[in-house]
């Protein structure tokens, strides 16, 4: 008899590993069929232990164990990911439980049987190939143009073919998956397969038979969690576009998928290669930190042919400029509107940039000067002009909580609001005034809620010459064609994003928009001699990226140290509760609780807490040199109830 450990291969509300007893021959690694309620379910076999052994711990159970009812034998799943999925979490500081779903896609689980048929028939062959092929890691860095690094990955896939090795090239979104797709398997379509959960199931479950009986070395582009398929020869790991905000995870665990796939290369041995136009900073850092070297020397020079142009918003007084007035903002500046008149003339295409989608990104109470923000999550409230067929409507853009367009202020019940910001409806309907003859089309998640219906926005307007098309950063993903004239409506709004990262991302996100730019770009803009803008229009950005990292030294942020971030939303006498739970409890780690910045949500308050440490006391081995974990700072974190929320490495500090 055995007492056996296990994880649910499912969404369960326990937060730690179950436990059953069985007669049959388990071993850790197995995948076992285990009751869970009425149900039958697959789980991972975590711990085996004979009963005599922990009859005590049996005991004191206030429960009757159940029995396993079937073990399905080892899992398809390598030790080396179950490996990294378990480091990961363990990085994260998330259960065993979360780590393993998250990092699993679903149709593995459905179809495992039809899975682990094809790999238990390979798997003689594959302890030939593992041993054949363990091979030095090593982590590199590539910073070129797209057209270079396309190029590059060619080579090396033909060099990576020629030692019978396999080669995974790592990607965020479906979308860059089929552009890459697109140019690199010309020449070895038969080699080369793409996998992401934007596929039909069966699409998928197909390809990764098709990559399992492959005897010849393959080239696999994929999502993070397709490393999971159990091919055995992948001697090279590319991350590409690796400064893209689609690796974080936006729900529990919130794991940063970028950390998973290095942890994962470490594990096997591969060749492991971070790769964009331009890196993260933190990640750039790392060629000193942590000793990496670059596949070609670093490239900071913007070879751009496009001319980037500024041109401010002024308020323009109405009336003929009569004394008193009134002053209405200009969306548009006078150069904007003459180069788009000037385009569309022309026949040529216009991209107005917005950073939010909705009307105004913020609204204010005029007379007690509250912002509106959501009862739920504390997210300021967006106006929309119509949202799903309604008419002027207040959402929450984080939970989706939609309320009546004439709703009052909350705290005074005044109904003297001010909406404020620029977002796409906004900068849509003064397109429409100021160009009543032209296709006009508007790309964000709002008008857009799949991958489809983006793909026939894009269509159409580049099929309509002398078009106008009014989008968020999602537009990024699906524009195929460069467009001659671009337009960021709301740069300035940039600034008000309480984010130690701000500077990088505006460089990023000009930097996108000069890659699908043929033409100009106008940047609207107060600020003309802003640092980050200087140094765009300067073409050299390695003199910027070090000013910018030596500030960060000084203030204390990542890079140099490790951010960990614990968010609590409760009523007010939970609030203090928990604030003195959490003061008492990390008080070694001298918890920053920022009191100044809890928001009032009808009786709840959102609190965040800061623990900062250094980056070598919060790391692993599998990511940098003597890097560990600090595993009792770990078990603290890990034993908070589930209402608090554990943020490593957050994207912001609020």
């Amino acid at each position: 008899m055995k007492i056996i450990s296990v994880i649910p291969l499912k969404k369960t509300v326990f937060k730690g590993d179950l436990t059953y007893f069985s007669n049959l021959e388990i071993k850790v690694g197995d995948i076992v069929s285990v009751p869970i309620r009425i149900k039958e379910t697959l789980a991972l076999v975590t711990s085996v232990e004979e009963l005599k052994e922990a009859k005590s711990d049996i005991k004191g159970m206030n429960f009757n164990l159940r029995k396993v009812t079937k073990n399905k034998g080892p899992s398809v799943f390598s030790p080396e990911f179950l490996d990294s999925v378990f480091d990961t979490g363990k990085y994260f500081a998330q259960n065993k439980n979360s780590s393993t779903l998250s990092l699993i896609p679903s149709i593995f689980i459905e179809k495992y049987d039809r899975l682990a048929k094809i790999t238990n028939a390979l798997n003689k062959e594959k302890v030939i190939l593992e041993n054949k092929l363990n091979i030095r890691a090593e982590k590199l860095l590539l910073q070129y143009p797209l057209e270079d690094r396309i190029s590059i990955y060619k080579t090396l896939v033909r060099e990576s073919f020629a030692r019978n090795k396999s080669v995974f090239l790592v990607l965020p979104t479906e979308f860059d998956i089929e552009k890459f797709g697109d140019q690199l398997k010309k020449g070895i379509e038969q080699f080369t397969f793409t996998l992401h959960s934007g596929l039909n199931p069966k699409k998928n479950i197909s390809t990764c038979e098709k990559i399992l009986e492959s005897s010849h070395p393959i080239l696999i582009i994929g999502t993070p969690p397709f490393l999971s398929v159990p091919k055995r020869d992948i001697g090279v790991i590319i991350l590409e576009h690796e400064s893209s905000n689609a690796y974080n995870m936006f729900q529990r665990p919130y794991f940063d998928l970028r950390i998973f796939a290095e942890i994962y290369a470490s594990k096997i041995n591969a060749k492991f290669i971070l790769a964009d136009e331009l890196l993260r900073f933190e990640t750039i850092s790392r060629k000193d930190s942590d000793n990496l070297n670059s596949l070609h020397p670093l490239s900071f020079r913007i070879d751009s042919e496009q001319i980037i142009k500024f041109g401010e918003k002024k308020s323009k007084e109405q009336n003929n400029g009569e004394k008193g007035a009134e002053c209405k903002f200009q969306i548009l500046s006078d150069q904007s509107i003459e180069e788009i008149k000037l385009a569309l003339g022309n026949k040529k295409n216009v991209f107005i940039f917005s950073l939010r989608k909705g009307l105004a990104t913020m609204t204010i109470c005029k007379n007690c000067g509250d912002t509106l923000s959501c009862e739920k999550c504390g997210a300021p409230l967006v106006l929309y002009t119509s949202h799903q067929g309604k008419k002027r409507m207040f959402v929450c853009n984080r939970c989706q909580v939609d309320l009546d367009g004439d709703i009052v202020c909350r705290s005074c019940q005044s109904w003297n609001l001010l909406p404020l910001g620029i977002g796409t409806d906004t900068v849509y309907e003064e397109a429409e005034r100021l160009f009543p003859e032209i296709k006009i089309f508007k790309l964000d998640k709002e008008s857009a809620r799949t991958s489809q219906g983006a793909k026939k926005i894009i269509k159409e307007f580049e099929g309509n010459a002398g078009a106008i098309l009014i989008g968020t950063e999602m537009s990024f993903f699906y524009l195929k064609n460069k467009v001659p004239l671009s337009i960021i409506a709301s740069f300035d709004s940039l600034w008000n994003i309480p984010n130690f990262r701000m500077n990088e991302k505006i460089i990023q996100l000009i930097l996108s928009l000069l890659q699908n730019t043929s033409g100009s770009l106008i940047i609207q803009t107060k600020n003309e001699n802003n640092s980050a803008l200087l140094a765009i229009k300067s073409g050299n950005l390695l003199s910027f990226i070090r000013e910018e990292l030596e500030d960060r030294k000084k203030m204390s942020y990542p890079p140099f140290k490790r951010f960990i971030k614990i968010t609590y939303l409760g009523d007010k006498e939970q609030t203090v509760k928990s604030r003195k739970m959490l003061e008492e409890i990390f008080k070694e780690y001298s918890p920053e609780i920022f009191s100044g910045f809890v928001e009032r949500l009808k009786g709840k308050y959102l609190t965040n807490t800061l623990i900062k440490m250094d980056t070598k006391k919060w790391s692993l081995p599998a990511l940098s040199l003597n890097g560990s974990i600090d595993e009792d700072l770990l078990a603290k974190l890990t034993s908070l109830p589930l209402s608090f929320e554990i943020f490593v490495d957050p994207e912001d500090l609020l």
